[in-house]
């Protein structure tokens, strides 16, 4: 499942997702970061020995080999190669780390801005016309989406994956799908029934619909995904709170919950856990995300390692956006 990345005056080249859809990085990696000559890189590429000189020098005008950029490229894509081996993704793309400014709300916000950036670059190649886009909600998925390009994809669709709620106006699950498809100029379609009812016969009454059923009918066919993973905590995000008082966060610490993806509580080995909201929630489940050919993971921070840990366990994800630290924590090179 690679990108498409084309060059002025070259062919079409089968680029690596690590690389974000850039052949010229593509290329600066494997002469400098794995030291092969100017013909290997052009039998990798597919292109003339000639091509990938210019390449090199365009990468050298980029900046991409400078000292300093060089070395956070080199470890950005040396930290994505081994998360993919590590946890049978895909792709993998790493942020560089940065300098932290003291304020620890003022680096979280930085944080998801830099990973909502890296992801909006990574889904760039499958943004084109006539696709079925799922989206979560929540913080990480509101950068993805404002870091998105101004786009005019009329017959793409945007479909929100779990219930409408009453919780933050600008991270929810109706509000994030809105803004990706207002980005991308496309189709939105949003949910109309809550995120978690009251009861299963008031659930079942609903999944029968026709309407719902025909957005789950759209869900299942979407070609790609893109979500983030709440950590299981005091401080969990919800998409609303009046659906998750302390008790029912305490039943699912209890049982072993680690994380909350789409709506649903999972261990740390990836299952998804029985609980007091098991047969109330409206919303795609993990089997149905699961035959989702591409699906992008976007999160990070040190509060969040066992959620992704428990994601990753569970293969829900093909491809991660992470940063630097994260990435370090998950492959055991950081405590």
């Amino acid at each position: 499942m690679s990108l498409r990345s084309t060059l002025p005056g070259d062919p079409t080249i089968e680029t690596p997702p690590e690389f974000g859809g850039d052949a010229l990085a593509w290329a600066a990696w494997l002469y400098y970061g794995e030291a092969l000559t100017q013909n290997e890189v052009a039998s990798a590429l597919g292109v003339s020995r000639a091509s990938v000189a210019n390449y090199l020098a365009e990468a050298r005008r980029r900046g991409l080999v400078t000292i300093n950029l060089a070395s956070d490229l080199l470890s950005s894509v040396r930290q994505g190669r081994a998360l993919m081996e590590r946890f049978g993704l895909v792709g993998a793309c790493v942020t560089p780390p940065e300098a932290a400014d003291g304020d620890p709300e003022a680096q979280a916000l930085g944080l998801r801005r830099r990973i909502g950036l890296a992801a909006a670059q990574m889904l760039s190649p499958w943004l084109v016309d006539d696709r079925t886009i799922g989206v979560a909600w929540g913080r990480t998925m509101l950068e993805v989406a404002q870091a998105l390009p101004s786009m005019s994809l009329s017959k793409t669709t945007i479909v929100q994956v779990s219930g409408s709620s009453l919780g933050d106006d600008a991270s929810s699950p109706e509000a994030c799908t809105a803004l990706f498809a207002g980005r991308l100029g496309a189709r939105c379609q949003n949910f109309h029934a809550p995120a978690v009812v009251t009861n299963r016969a008031i659930c079942d009454a609903l999944l029968a619909e026709p309407g719902l059923r025909r957005h789950f009918e759209r869900l299942r066919s979407a070609d790609l995904a893109v979500f983030g993973v709440g950590e299981l905590g005091p401080n969990t995000v919800w998409s609303d709170t009046d659906f998750l008082p302390t008790s029912v966060v305490e039943s699912y610490l209890a049982a072993g919950s680690e994380a909350v993806l789409i709506g649903r509580f999972l261990d740390a080995t990836g299952q998804e856990l029985d609980g007091p909201l098991s047969g109330r929630q409206i919303g795609m489940s993990l089997q149905e995300l699961l035959t989702i050919p591409v699906r992008v993971f976007a999160a990070g921070g040190p509060a969040k390692i066992k959620a992704l840990q428990a994601v990753l366990a569970g293969r829900y994800a093909t491809h991660l956006v992470t940063d630097a630290d994260t990435a370090g924590r998950l492959l055991g090179e950081t405590a």
